[in-house]
């Protein structure tokens, strides 16, 4: 920045400071430039105009200097839609004689004609306490930055690590029912299982970077286990972020062992502007709900918050004799204070489902081909099947600053999981796509407890910056479950179901007693040190890591199996600046699984293998261009496999096999265009199995891996039809193998999804309309081949919803 720039930003700061008012840090004049140009989604009620002022800045995060008895005088119009500060600005002051224009340093300045910008007062901007979210990129569909697990809120580009955080505003525009919707947005992710978004499924399965992420290990503001354990509604939802490969420093072993990437979800909060909104909203084929949002602020300097969501949708959905009813209802607490932090979630959520469309597809016999896709409009479930599910949460976080430098921070949180389950696996045994269907009834139930304990500062050695974070966490998850397969096979037809017989349930207990305990106490430690001018970013960390784990019989309640074994996993990141607007970064992190037990009929039976460390190395560059950033980046990660190998007659099992996936992601978002968003990318994936002990598999692809995924999203606000908003979005996944010996594949499928939405006001309260369809082609296909289960693609599905704000 000039001198003179820098003394113009020194003279506002110290007029507010004078002031006693509240500054946003000043931009630099490349970012300013930036600022002036980017659209904001803006909705401001007829109010006084310094009222309107102090909202928009809010809204904006923008500095406006405003003041005196002639903006106080004056009212300001209604203002909504997508539009610069400078233009909403131009319609607040309409009629009032006042203009506006860009400040020295940044934001903007409202003058009478008679009147020096040199002079004027500001009008406040919020600024809150560090549990503030990263503000959205350009376009508003992503954040400029997001959680880093143990390191906190990070912005993207300095952060070396491949991550997206996905905004509110997406997940609304997109009508998202659950986690897989806002991830299809994303081209280093599948969902294994596409069954929330058009087709009622029981839970979303994910693959990044070709390997598994359960649903169960999706974390909530950083917990692990605190949401419902099949699908998560987006009703309470604020962000989803997704960091992309292992996370074990950054995120400790989740409880399922998932090593392909973290996803954690962000919940609402009250925004300073009172919020109630009504969505009403329709889902094919007759699935109909509605929504309530609200959110209000109290106290002297809007201290205290409450956001509540309140949901209901049921009917019959776009797959035959399938239908889905759920309800949720949600409610954050929270406290801002200089120095203190608190918040209080709280939810609950049933959804309950007939003829479930999720099982995955079995082929009995090496020498049948992989049928191809049924007309996934009829599907194949029985239509007696249902999923059954009751979830009610709650997390408690606090933190605190001691000093500016010195923040301590605490969380706990509770989870109880209620299921019954009772479906037929499919099975191919003919070429004509010839069914046996195996009925089974699985209830269970789970309950977890978690907590996190830490602290977090900031000090200098010299010219040298340390941010430090230390943090203690633990996880216990107590289990049950009934697994009673009953006996009889049915004949039935992937093409052409049949009715098959209602298997009895009759003396079979629904409350199954604890079949299983596991606790994951953990500590890590990391340092991030910054060197010249914050150019050069370097951090450090490592995590010690326990798996305590047994088993139960759930016939006698003896222990059948324990698990006790630690683990150290470091990890480094490097970010390296040369300009302001690029980022060169690499990483080595390490991701965690329980070891396995070697299996009986094997010469060391019984033996417990430690934590399987599955490795990652990875660099690349990130570039913002001002509306649009990008990132390019090259990866390797190695997780070992167990298997058993014959050396002398004697069979031993070992960790010696291992699958190596090398792959190159190129993601895009933000804004190509006034009024055109890019959201989108394109991963390619070398999935290979190495040291397998057997010549038939040994350097084959991994199972379930396609090689090339590619997701491109684009939406246009046409200027010929204010308020109007076009979106289009192609899903395309190349072909992957069913089996290790790779002799059966199923084939690559793009599937094309459309939409629309209008802005516009009705009695003077903002109303949006959207509408959508998805796979508006209709094409069949299987979605996934993932552990070898054939996953049957969601059909032609169609949205709509009506919101409105009072």
């Amino acid at each position: 920045m000039h001198q003179s720039g820098i003394r113009r930003s020194a003279l506002v700061l110290a007029l507010a400071g004078a002031l006693g008012l509240p500054l946003a840090a000043t931009p630099t004049s490349a970012q300013a430039q930036a600022q002036s140009e980017r659209l904001y989604s803006i909705d401001l009620p007829a109010q006084p105009l310094n009222t309107a002022l102090t909202a928009l800045s809010r809204q904006t995060n923008t500095p406006i200097m405003a003041g005196g008895s002639r903006v106080a005088a004056h009212s300001a119009p209604a203002v909504s839609g997508r539009m610069t500060v400078q233009e909403a600005l131009t319609r607040l002051l309409a009629g009032s004689g006042l203009s506006s224009a860009a400040a020295p340093g940044g934001g903007f300045a409202v003058t009478a004609p008679d009147q020096s910008p040199a002079v004027t007062t500001l009008a406040p901007v919020l600024v809150t306490g560090r549990q503030q979210l990263p503000d959205p990129y350009a376009g508003g569909q992503v954040a400029r930055g997001g959680r880093v697990g143990l390191l906190g809120e990070r912005d993207v580009m300095d952060t070396p690590f491949n991550m997206a955080s996905y905004t509110s505003e997406l997940i609304q525009n997109q009508q998202a029912n659950s986690i897989a919707d806002v991830l299809a947005n994303d081209a280093s992710v599948r969902t294994v299982n596409e069954g929330q978004g058009s087709v009622a499924g029981t839970g979303d399965e994910f693959q990044i970077r070709g390997f598994p992420v359960r649903n169960q290990d999706v974390s909530f503001n950083g917990l692990y286990g605190m949401l419902p354990l099949r699908t998560i509604a987006m009703d309470g939802v604020e962000r989803v972020e997704v960091l992309k490969g292992p996370t074990a420093l950054l995120n400790g072993m989740s409880p399922r062992g998932s090593v392909g990437g973290g996803i954690n979800v962000v919940p609402k909060r009250a925004g300073d502007e009172p919020l109630t909104r009504l969505t009403a909203t329709y889902q094919s084929d007759s699935r109909f709900g509605g929504m309530v949002d609200i959110g209000r602020r109290f106290g002297e300097n809007n201290e205290f918050g409450i956001r509540f969501n309140g949901s209901y949708r049921d009917g019959d959905t776009a797959v035959q004799n399938q239908s889905n009813q759920m309800g949720t209802a949600i409610v954050g607490l929270d406290y801002r204070g200089d120095r203190l932090r608190v918040s209080l979630d709280a939810g609950h959520q049933t959804n309950n489902i007939d003829a479930p469309g999720d099982s995955g597809v079995l082929i009995f016999g090496d020498h049948l081909p992989v049928p191809r896709a049924p007309d996934a409009s009829k599907g194949y479930s029985p239509d007696w099947g249902y999923s059954k599910s009751r979830d009610n949460y709650g997390v408690l976080r606090a933190e605190y600053d001691i000093t500016p430098q010195l923040t301590v921070f605490g969380g706990v949180g509770y989870r109880r999981s209620n299921n019954r389950y009772l479906y037929a696996d499919p099975i191919v045994v003919g070429e004509n796509g010839e069914l046996l269907m195996r009925p089974y009834y699985w209830p269970s139930w789970e309950q977890n407890v978690s907590s996190v304990w830490g602290a977090r500062g900031n000090f200098n050695t010299g010219s040298v910056k340390h941010e430090v974070s230390l943090s203690y966490s633990t996880f216990e998850q107590r289990a049950g479950y009934y697994d009673y397969y009953i006996y009889g096979l049915s004949p039935s037809n992937l093409y052409d179901p049949a009715d098959i017989p209602k298997p009895s349930t009759d003396g079979l207990s629904s409350s199954p007693p604890r079949t299983s305990l596991l606790k994951l106490p953990t500590i890590a430690l990391a340092d991030t040190l910054s060197f010249a001018d914050d150019r050069v970013q370097l951090t450090a960390g490592v995590r010690y890591q326990t798996v305590k784990s047994t088993n139960y019989s759930y016939t006698t309640g003896q222990e059948t199996s324990n698990y006790d074994k630690s683990a150290v996993t470091p990890a480094f990141g490097l970010v390296v600046k040369p300009w302001s607007d690029v980022s060169l970064y690499a990483n080595y992190i390490e991701g965690l699984t329980a070891g396995p037990i070697a299996p009986a009929g094997t010469a060391n039976a019984g033996e417990i293998f430690a934590p399987i460390k599955t490795k990652q190395i990875e660099a690349g560059v990130k570039v913002d261009f001002g509306s649009v950033t990008t990132t390019l980046g090259l990866f390797q990660i190695k997780q070992p496999s167990g298997l058993a190998t014959v050396s002398g007659g004697v069979t031993r099992y070992d960790m010696g096999g291992e699958q190596r996936n090398r792959g190159v992601e190129l993601n895009a978002f933000g804004e190509l265009a006034r009024g055109v968003r890019l959201l989108g990318g394109i991963t390619y994936i070398q999935p290979t199995m190495t040291r397998t002990a057997s010549p038939d598999t040994e350097g084959n692809s991994a199972v379930g891996v396609p090689r090339w995924m590619a997701n491109i999203g684009m939406e246009w606000d046409p200027s010929f039809a204010p308020g109007l908003t076009l979106t289009a979005r192609a899903l395309s996944t190349s072909w992957q193998y069913q089996n290790l010996e790779n002799t059966r594949r199923i084939p690559g499928w793009t599937r094309w999804d459309v939409g629309m939405r209008y802005a516009t006001r009705a009695f003077d309260h903002p109303v949006t309309l959207r509408a959508t369809v998805n796979n508006v082609f209709g094409k069949d296909y299987w979605s996934s081949a993932s552990e070898g289960y054939l996953r049957l693609g969601s059909p032609r599905s169609v949205m709509l919803s009506a919101s409105v704000d009072f």
